[in-house]
């Protein structure tokens, strides 16, 4: 007679090291949803015992990412089946990046793009254009530290050319 110790199969792990040194412990299956990470280990020869470095990657946003990615793979197969799981999914996106700031959003995007996170990253990207809708092209300069390359006769010229682009622009 099987003990129930015998009949849990222990989850596989992989190692991730992050710029800041840490090292996280993370379930086979939430780490191959970073595209990186499933490149990395689908070579042949690599071991998944190694540890893989993520240098570009730091440990805070590291695990704002590791949050997404096991919560997106709870609740999708729930939204692809049914409107309450797709409505549950769409309230987990909304609440994901409401608190944080665009900085931060930023430097998730940038995690986001090395670890090659697919739906996070479109959720990220979504956010900042939301945020940037409607918004002056000094707020965007200033937000993305964007120097202007125009002098200002041209940056005039072209204001007055393109007016329509510049109605209705929410205040700063």
């Amino acid at each position: 007679m099987s003990t129930e110790e015998d009949t849990v199969q222990e989850k596989k792990t992989i190692s991730l090291k992050t710029s800041d040194d840490e090292i996280f412990e993370l379930e086979e299956d939430v780490a191959m949803e970073f595209g990186t990470v499933k490149a990395f280990f689908g070579d042949d020869g690599v071991s998944r015992d190694m540890v893989m470095p993520i240098p570009n990657v730091h440990s805070k946003e590291l695990t704002r990412i590791i949050d997404f990615c096991t919560k997106h793979l709870a609740l999708k197969p729930k939204a692809e089946h049914d409107e309450a799981g797709k409505k549950e999914l769409r309230k987990f996106y909304a609440e994901y990046v409401k608190e944080d700031t665009t900085e931060r959003i930023m430097e998730l995007i940038l995690a986001a793009d090395y670890l090659n996170v697919n739906d996070l990253l479109d959720l990220l990207n979504q956010s900042v254009a939301d945020r940037i809708k409607n918004k002056s092209v000094e707020y965007v300069r200033k937000l993305f530290g964007i120097e202007s390359d125009f002098t200002p006769e041209e940056e005039a010229a072209l204001r007055e050319q393109y007016a329509w682009a510049f109605e209705g622009v929410d205040e700063d």
